[in-house]
């Protein structure tokens, strides 16, 4: 039988599990399905095209914020993105509509933006272009455009922090791909008490800590996509197992008024 030592570092709530015999297991930082790893963060594109506000939106429906790229590598990486998807357009989350000229951006980082302007832009052309999007077909890459055109836009999210389950045969389980579970950050990267609501297909009450525990019955049953670790008012701590991810029904992560910690699984 495997004996299973947790680790919890307060700093960044990493969770560790580590292994007698042949069971190591480790943290790592990963993205959900889809969405692409630099830098500490994760992006996808937008599955529709719309105009600069709906796409705002649907980056938020799936868990995001619309991307900016803070370096010129970073600007790299998005256009390389682009190219192996054939996008040519692409929003960014930058605009000047409250002041013309003055270039404001909600982003997933922190720092300055980098702007990488084509020859002659911006130039608010027709005085109707205030939001900015990356053109793959000009010198430079940056154009500002009418908010209204439809385009596809890139989004961002931090990177959570993972829990790698053992696979080993000696641990009890069948050699398969290794699975991450991701625990739901906000932007500076502290864990957020809000839970996935509605998706509940069991829960069990645990003593001891339970975030392996959960982990693991999540990957035993087959219909779980994500789980719940809350805390009720006698200091209990109930797993709860979902049949859902919160990005499937963004309307049902909520904060429950308790601690209350969510994850999903996802991949590096």
């Amino acid at each position: 039988m495997c004996l299973f030592k947790v680790l919890l570092l307060l700093s960044s709530v990493v969770i560790s599990v580590v292994g007698k015999d042949t069971c190591p297991s480790s943290a790592i930082a990963s993205c959900p399905p889809s969405w692409q790893p630099w830098g500490g963060y994760c992006y996808r594109f937008t599955d529709e095209k719309a105009d600069w506000n709906q796409s705002k939106l649907a980056c938020q429906a799936i868990g995001g914020v619309m991307g900016v790229p803070y370096s010129p590598e970073e600007n790299e990486f998005m256009m390389q993105m682009a190219r192996k998807e054939n996008i040519t357009h692409f929003w960014i989350g930058c605009s000047d509509t409250e002041k013309e000229g003055t270039w404001v951006c909600e982003g997933q980082g922190k720092g300055e933006p980098f702007f990488n302007w084509s020859p002659g832009e911006p130039n608010n052309s027709h005085d109707n272009e205030d939001c900015v999007e990356i053109w793959l077909g000009r010198i430079g890459s940056m154009n500002d455009e009418s908010c209204n055109k439809p385009f596809g836009a890139i989004c961002g999210q931090r990177q959570a922090t993972c829990l790698q389950r053992p696979i080993q045969p000696a641990c009890g389980y069948q050699p398969h791909p290794a699975h991450h579970y991701c625990f739901a950050t906000d932007g500076d990267g502290q864990l957020l008490s809000s839970c996935l609501l509605d998706h509940v297909i069991r829960e069990f009450a645990t003593k001891t800590n339970p975030y392996p525990g959960c982990a693991f019955s999540c990957m035993k049953e087959s219909t779980c996509r994500s789980f719940n670790i809350k805390h009720n008012d006698q200091g209990h701590k109930i797993c709860q197992l979902n049949n859902a991810t919160r990005s499937e029904d963004p309307a049902k992560f909520q904060d429950v008024g308790t601690i209350c910690n969510y994850a999903q699984e996802c991949v590096g």
